[in-house]
């Protein structure tokens, strides 16, 4: 029987719909602390309406979500939880904003946006930005760093009020495979050393199996909710709707990410 007080988030029969379409029936799910997990599903699977519930921006739903045992519309601990949107790297180049300053406002959640920061606030921001190799470019304006670059300041902001849990909505869209590949395996590096429990949204099914835990699979329901080994094993096929090979990218693992 699951410990209970290792759970972190727990999904019991969700449902959600835009007007009169059904996007999400019945979910039930718990993911743990420490877990990596993999959410995945085709377009239009309700896999990012799902996240917006989890983040507490859709309220309108049946069933109950609950962070660290307390229910999501009564949840106040938001910087415990990380986010970082499908949309983090297409970043207006044109709006003056400093590397730095974007971190910084990771901070806002906890001190309100009127507060100055202070000098433990500046190291954490100093320390964000040395776990995504960034810290080099603080001072560069946002619109001149590339897509990758601008992700891992994103993941910075995300990382800089020390989040017990990182929600990723398909991080590595517009990344190239070298990029991807490298920022995987700092994702499972921060899982492993540091303990930081994730939530990975994303179609890359090969190298998503490569590096998480545990596999949730969506497609207005929940097909599969269990182990890498467990989901490298089942039928994906009817979840689909077609059929799904699960191709491994074979790449060098280094154990402290790039």
């Amino acid at each position: 029987m699951e410990d209970s007080t290792n759970t972190l988030l727990e999904v019991n029969h969700l449902s959600f719909r835009y007007e009169s379409e059904l996007v999400l029936d019945d979910i039930n799910m718990n993911i743990n602390h420490g877990d990596f997990v993999g959410l995945v599903g085709p377009n239009g699977s309700g896999k990012s309406t799902l996240v917006r519930i989890l983040l507490g921006l859709h309220k309108q739903y049946r069933g109950e979500v609950r962070w660290f045992g307390t229910p999501a519309r009564h949840f106040h601990q938001w910087p415990k939880i990380g986010y970082v949107s499908q949309k983090a790297n297409r970043f207006n180049a044109g709006f003056p904003v400093t590397v730095y300053e974007v971190v910084a406002m990771g901070l806002y959640g906890k001190k309100g946006l009127l507060r100055f920061l202070n000098r433990k606030d500046k190291q954490r921001i100093h320390e964000a930005l040395e776990q995504v190799d960034m810290l080099g470019y603080k001072k560069k304006n946002m619109g001149r760093l590339s897509g990758g670059q601008q992700q891992r300041v994103f993941i910075a902001r995300a990382l800089v009020s020390d989040p017990e849990v990182l929600i990723l909505d398909e991080p590595t869209v517009g990344v190239d495979a070298a990029s991807a590949q490298s920022f995987y395996e700092r994702l499972s590096y921060w899982n492993r050393e540091k303990g930081i429990t994730l939530i990975l949204v994303t179609h890359d099914v090969g190298a998503m199996t490569k590096y998480v835990t545990k596999v949730a699979c969506l497609n207005q329901q929940l097909h599969f909710h269990g182990t890498t080994r467990e989901f490298e094993e089942s039928d994906l096929a009817g979840t689909y709707g077609h059929d799904v090979h699960i191709i491994h990218h074979e790449h060098d693992h280094h154990a402290g990410g790039a």
